[in-house]
C-alpha cells in the first residue's frame, strides 16, 4: 500500500512591525448603539467605513462634505473640526463630539455613535487589545482536508481506522470524540468521505464539509473582576476577527474579590450564582461576536480563559473562600482543559477550553498572560519590571535567571472608586490633564461635559499640583502664599468649617449635572495609600532581588490605568520608579495577549506553566519590612520632572 506523505508543517509568523514601522495599517471601528465592529485601513472616513453596512446616515451630497447631515457623535477623544464640519455644526454640537461622518477620518482606533440625541451615551472605556509579540504559529486546534478510502470487501477496516488511514502515520494512535463518533457514519457519507477533520491532541473532535477547511477560528476571554473581554481570532493568520466587552455582572455582589467572596460564604447558592453570571456574559459575548462575523457556535472548538484566581475558580464553580483567608490557598493552581459545554459555554459539543495556570491566590492567570506577552521569562541580560494596577496590584520583576511577584492591596482609589468625584473609565470621566501658563485644560472621555475624575486624570491631577506647589510632600493641599495668583492657586479653596483645602477641579457652570467636581484632602490621601502600596510592594521586591532602580531596563504596563495613565505623571507621586520614560512601556491587555499566545501556539501553553512553577511569588502581608516601606512610600518625591 502506497505511504502517505506526512504533509509539511507550515511555519507562519504573527506580531506587532518592527519599532521603525509601528503605525498600523488597519484600525477598528465600532459603532453604537450597534455595537457593530468593523476594520478599516487607516485614513478611511467614517462615511466610506459603512457604506457596505446596514447602518443608515442622513445625507444628500453623497458624502461630499456640504450637506451637513451625516451626524455621528465621536465618542473617543478627537481633535479640533475641519474647515467644512466647522461651518456646518454649530459651536454647541462640536463641543459635544458631533461630526460629520464623511469629514471624519479613522486615524487610530476610533468609537463613534449614530444618534446624536442629547440624550447621555453610557460609553465604557475598557482596554480590548495589547502589544502582540511575534510567534510561531502552532495553534491548539488543527483542521486537515481528508481524503477517506470508502469501505468494500478489499478494505472492510472501520471508519475510524480509514480515517487515520487518510491522515498519515503522524495520527495512528487517533482518537475520536463521543458525539464525532455518534455521528460519523453519516457525516462521512454525506460528504462522499471527502471532508475536514477538526484535530485536537490526537483526538478528532468532528467531521466537517471540506469547505469548512479555512474557517478556522477560536477564542479567548479575559475575566476581570470589573470588565470581561472576549476576541474571536483567526487561527490561520492569527488576527483578530472581532473584540466585544462588557461589564462583570458580578459587580452587583461587591467590587472586588473579596467582597464577592463574602458573598459567597453568606448565601448557600453564592458561588452557583458567580458562576450563572459569569457563564451567561461570556456566551453573550461569544454570541455577540459570532453574529457579527456571520459564524455559528459550532464554528468554535478551543477557546482559552485568563483572570485572577478567585474568577477563575468562581466560573469554574470551585470554591474561593481559601483565597480570602490565610494561608490564602486556592483549591488548584495548575492550568486546566476542560470540555466547554462542562462549564456552560454554548459552543461546538466537543469544544475545548483552556483554562490559564495560576501561581497563588493572588497570582492568576492573568498575569502569567502578562508575563507571557512582556517576554519576560526569556530575558538573559535586561532586568524587568512589571505592573498591572488595579484593586490589588499585581507586580512581577526579574527574567529567565530568576522571577518574582507579589500583590499588592492598592485598593479601588486607582479605578477612581472612593473618590469624592470618582469614577470608572466612561462617558464624562476625566482622564487626563495639562496645565498652560493661563488656564487648567482636560480631557473627558466621550467627548461630553465631565461629571468626575477617574484612575488616569487622579494621577494626572495630582502630579500637577505637586509640580505647581499646591500639594505638598507629605499630601497636604496648602496655597503658596496668599498673594498667589495663578490660574491654579485660585482653583484651591478653604472648606467650610475647617482648615483643610479643597481643589475645584470644573466649576459647576462646566460639569454634567451642574454640580462642581472638587479634589479634597481624602481624596488625596486614598490616592497616596494605593501608590504606597504598589510602590512598597516593587521596593520589596527589589531588595529580595537585591537591585536597585537604576537597574531595571524596562518597565512593561498591563491594564487600563497603565495603558492610559502618563508615565511623567506616575513618576511624580512615586506611583512608578523614576527612570527614563521611554523605557516605560504599556502593553495593552496584556492578559488577553497571553491568552492569544497559547491560542495560537501550543508552546506557550507549555510555556505558562513553566512560568508558573518557575515564579517565585513573594507574600507581602507576612514580610518583616513591608510596614517601613509602606510608611515611607506614602510621601511624595519633592523633585519636579518637568
Amino acid at each position: 500500500m502506497k505511504k502517505t506523505k506526512k504533509p509539511k508543517k507550515k511555519v507562519r509568523y504573527k506580531g506587532s512591525p518592527p519599532a521603525n514601522a509601528r503605525k498600523k495599517k488597519f484600525l477598528w471601528l465600532n459603532v453604537l448603539p450597534q455595537d457593530l465592529w468593523i476594520k478599516v485601513r487607516r485614513g478611511t472616513t467614517v462615511w466610506k467605513a459603512l457604506e457596505k453596512t446596514n447602518v443608515n446616515l442622513e445625507g444628500e451630497c453623497g458624502g461630499l462634505g456640504k450637506c451637513g447631515k451625516c451626524k455621528i457623535r465621536v465618542i473617543t477623544a478627537i481633535g479640533p473640526p475641519i474647515r467644512e464640519e466647522a461651518e456646518l455644526l454649530s459651536p454647541e454640537e462640536l463641543k459635544t463630539g458631533i461630526r460629520l461622518a464623511c469629514r471624519t477620518k479613522i486615524r487610530k482606533d476610533l468609537v463613534v455613535h449614530t444618534e446624536v440625541s442629547d440624550e447621555e451615551v453610557e460609553f465604557f472605556q475598557i482596554l480590548k487589545y495589547g502589544q502582540m509579540p511575534i510567534i510561531q504559529m502552532d495553534p491548539l486546534l488543527d483542521k486537515r482536508p481528508v481524503s477517506v478510502q470508502p469501505p468494500s470487501l478489499e478494505n472492510p477496516a472501520s471508519d475510524v481506522d480509514r480515517i487515520r488511514e487518510g491522515l498519515g502515520q503522524e495520527y495512528r494512535h487517533l482518537k475520536v470524540a463521543y458525539q464525532c463518533l455518534s455521528s460519523l457514519y453519516e457525516d462521512l457519507r454525506k460528504t462522499k468521505f471527502e471532508g475536514t477533520a477538526v484535530l485536537h491532541d490526537e483526538c478528532l473532535l468532528a467531521w466537517q464539509p471540506r469547505k469548512m477547511a479555512a474557517r478556522r477560528y477560536g477564542l479567548i476571554f479575559d475575566i476581570g473582576t470589573s470588565t470581561l473581554v472576549g476576541a474571536l481570532v483567526s487561527l490561520l493568520d492569527g488576527q483578530d476577527v472581532a473584540v466585544v466587552s462588557r461589564l462583570n455582572s458580578q459587580n452587583r455582589h461587591g467590587s472586588d474579590v473579596i467582597s464577592r467572596i463574602q458573598y459567597v460564604k453568606e448565601h448557600s447558592r453564592g458561588l452557583s450564582q458567580m458562576q450563572r453570571h459569569l457563564v451567561e456574559d461570556l456566551n453573550i459575548l461569544s454570541r455577540r461576536m459570532l453574529q457579527v462575523t456571520h459564524l455559528a457556535k459550532g464554528d468554535i472548538a478551543v477557546a482559552v480563559l485568563a483572570g485572577n484566581t478567585t474568577m477563575q475558580h468562581m466560573f469554574l464553580g470551585l470554591d474561593p473562600r481559601g483565597i480570602a483567608e490565610a494561608p490564602f490557598a486556592p483549591v488548584i493552581t495548575e492550568g486546566m482543559i476542560v470540555r466547554a459545554q462542562d462549564v456552560g459555554l454554548d459552543l461546538h459539543p466537543e469544544a475545548v477550553l483552556y483554562i490559564m495556570p495560576s501561581k497563588s491566590g493572588y497570582i492568576g492567570g492573568d498575569l502569567l498572560g502578562f508575563v507571557l506577552a512582556s517576554g519576560a521569562a526569556n530575558e538573559k541580560d535586561r532586568l524587568v519590571l512589571g505592573l498591572d494596577f488595579g484593586t490589588n496590584g499585581e507586580i512581577f520583576l526579574g527574567n529567565r535567571e530568576r522571577m518574582l511577584t507579589c500583590s499588592a492591596a492598592a485598593g479601588p482609589a486607582l479605578e477612581g472608586a472612593r473618590i469624592t468625584h470618582g469614577m470608572i473609565g466612561k462617558a464624562g470621566a476625566i482622564e487626563g490633564f495639562r496645565c498652560d501658563v493661563n488656564s487648567l485644560h482636560y480631557r473627558v472621555i466621550g467627548n461630553i461635559k465631565p461629571r468626575g475624575l477617574c484612575g488616569s486624570g487622579l494621577v494626572d491631577l495630582v502630579a500637577l499640583l505637586l509640580h505647581h506647589d499646591l500639594l505638598d510632600a507629605d499630601g497636604l493641599l496648602r496655597p503658596i502664599s496668599e498673594e498667589a495668583t495663578s490660574e491654579m492657586a485660585s482653583r484651591l479653596v478653604k472648606r467650610a468649617g475647617n482648615e483643610l483645602h479643597d481643589f475645584v477641579v470644573v466649576p459647576s457652570a462646566d460639569s454634567l449635572d451642574g454640580s462642581e467636581i472638587r479634589l479634597t484632602q481624602k481624596d488625596v490621601r486614598e490616592l497616596q495609600l494605593a501608590k504606597a502600596a504598589i510602590a512598597a510592594g516593587v521596593k520589596t521586591l527589589m531588595k529580595t532581588m537585591g537591585v536597585d532602580t537604576k537597574d531595571i531596563d524596562v518597565i512593561y504596563l498591563a491594564g487600563a490605568l497603565g495603558n492610559y495613565v502618563h508615565p511623567l505623571s506616575a513618576m511624580r507621586i512615586g506611583l512608578l520608579p523614576r527612570i527614563d520614560p521611554e523605557k516605560i512601556i504599556p502593553l495593552g491587555n496584556a492578559a488577553s495577549t497571553g491568552a492569544k499566545m497559547v491560542l495560537l501556539s501550543k508552546q506557550y501553553w507549555n510555556k505558562s506553566a513553566e512560568i508558573a512553577q518557575f515564579i517565585e511569588h513573594v507574600e507581602l502581608s507576612t514580610h518583616p519590612n513591608l510596614f517601613d516601606y509602606f510608611v515611607k512610600e506614602m510621601s511624595f518625591p519633592t523633585e519636579n520632572l518637568w
